[in-house]
């Protein structure tokens, strides 16, 4: 009997103008979104090509001399990922660029490849977008009057009369409407990468083919989610008018008013420190050491390495680094604190929890970010020992680090392949795992939870 019942549900949703409406929609904005990104990640690339050539030039410059290596700022630029496709986590508006010498992190910054900075796009047409914001809304359009309209038509009350429980019949227009979506996202996907296979934009293999397949995963949970949400307006009124209405309100809520008041309640909730106030802590820090510093540690003489005010001017160069690191670190640490309790508390819109799910899968988005911030204050620390063994070696030098200037540590050349240089490691399945985990928890139980409560509504529907 459960059989008839979900064919029967999925007949109506395929022979729905909605679903066919839909389905022609889905895979225009698949086919588009493919066409773009095969454009802009074309650019990115040649971008990200040119910048690689130009600081190889810079290397080559710096190793002249290792004291002019070691305390040049240098610059770590996150390439352009190729599962973008999938999605691009948002890292439009996320930090790009790092700045660091062997002394120090120095901080971060966003560098986009934009002639006109005006000109950038707030959200790429991805399928991480075209199923949170299109196809969310269509699973919607499906499940609104799944029940509703069962009862305006007294239909439902057809379907009770016979030997079938009322969770068999919850079930079956929930399976539908996941099964019916679930086929539109797979189409869509499959014409996407027909479309990249045929203009040579990605190679169709390494872990593109597992991240599809989690992808998919991960969206028929969160269609899954959307369609309970549908079933439950549905179940709240006997009017399906009502019932659009009212998950038009949920949809709202979930794509447009949570995520866009996150920044007014992070300063509510989670404020933090202005820069100017870090910027004035780092200038009073400053006039506190230059006043207690001994006299002639600003003095210099180039010509003599051992000149003994250079371990003067050494040792104040170092306070003032620390000085401004400990200040900015902690600003740093608080942003990232704003940052992931806002996310938290906007884990209540299933778009989110969508959006964290993505990052984790794909290794991107903050995740991506966050890591490559903690693995280079590791690889500083170890740049900054390479460069004191370098050091150690050379009798010309007094030894005295100095983390801006080369006046008393080794100005001798070095060869390329002996520098350290930084590459970015992806985060491995236990870090991703563990960054989607709460979002996973907590999606499946809102799944779960909101099946259960449609399931009392129907449970208590008289059907006289």
């Amino acid at each position: 009997m459960f059989g008839i019942l979900f064919i029967r549900e999925i007949q109506n949703c395929l022979y729905s103008l909605r679903f066919q409406v839909s389905f022609i929609i889905v895979l225009l904005v698949f086919a588009i979104g493919s066409i773009s990104f095969t454009k802009s990640f074309s650019e990115a690339q040649e971008h990200d090509a040119r910048y690689r050539q130009e600081h190889q030039k810079i290397l080559e410059d710096w190793i002249k001399n290792a004291s002019n290596m070691a305390t040049s700022q240098n610059r770590f630029i996150m390439s352009p990922r190729e599962n973008g496709l999938i999605s691009d986590c948002r890292e439009q508006a996320l930090p790009n660029l790092f700045t660091y010498s062997a002394y120090n992190v120095f901080g971060f910054s966003v560098r986009h490849n934009s002639a006109n900075p005006l000109m950038k796009k707030t959200e790429a047409l991805n399928w991480s977008f075209i199923v949170s914001m299109i196809l969310s809304f269509m699973t919607l359009l499906c499940a609104y009057d799944a029940i509703s309209g069962e009862k305006e038509d007294r239909t439902l009350a057809l379907c009770l009369s016979n030997p079938v429980s009322r969770g068999a019949i919850l079930f079956a227009k929930f399976l539908s409407v996941v099964a019916v979506m679930a086929s539109m996202l797979v189409v869509g996907i499959l014409v996407s990468l027909l479309i990249m296979s045929l203009t040579g934009s990605i190679v169709l293999n390494g872990g593109l083919p597992g991240e599809t397949a989690g992808f998919v995963g991960i969206s028929l949970l969160f269609i899954a989610a959307m369609t309970v949400v549908g079933l439950l307006s549905s179940a709240l009124t006997r009017n399906s008018n009502v019932s659009l209405l009212i998950s038009l309100c949920f949809w709202l809520a979930f794509a447009v008013v949570i995520p866009n008041t996150s920044v007014f309640w992070a300063n509510r909730l989670f404020p933090i420190a202005h820069i100017d106030e870090v910027d004035q802590r780092i200038e009073e820090g400053r006039q506190t050491l230059n006043r207690e510093a001994p006299d002639g540690s600003w003095s210099s003489n180039s010509g003599d390495p051992f000149f003994p005010r250079h371990e003067l001017r050494a040792n104040l160069q170092t306070k003032l680094m620390l000085n401004e690191k400990q200040h900015r670190d902690a600003y740093y640490a608080d942003m990232f604190r704003q940052f992931e309790n806002t996310r938290l508390f906007t884990m209540i819109s299933p778009m989110a929890q969508f959006d964290c799910m993505n990052e984790a899968m794909l290794g991107g988005g903050y995740l991506r970010f966050h890591k490559n911030w903690d693995d280079l204050h590791v690889f500083q620390s170890q740049f900054l020992q390479w460069f004191k063994d370098l050091d150690i070696k050379d009798d010309k030098s007094p030894h005295w680090y100095n983390p801006h200037e080369d006046y008393s540590t080794t100005r001798q050349e070095v060869s390329l392949n002996q520098v350290p240089t930084y590459t970015e490691q992806p985060a491995d399945f236990a870090q991703r795992f563990s960054y989607m985990r709460t979002s996973l928890i907590f999606l499946s139980a809102m799944v779960i939870g909101v099946f259960v409560v449609c399931f009392v509504l129907l449970a208590r529907y008289d059907v006289r």
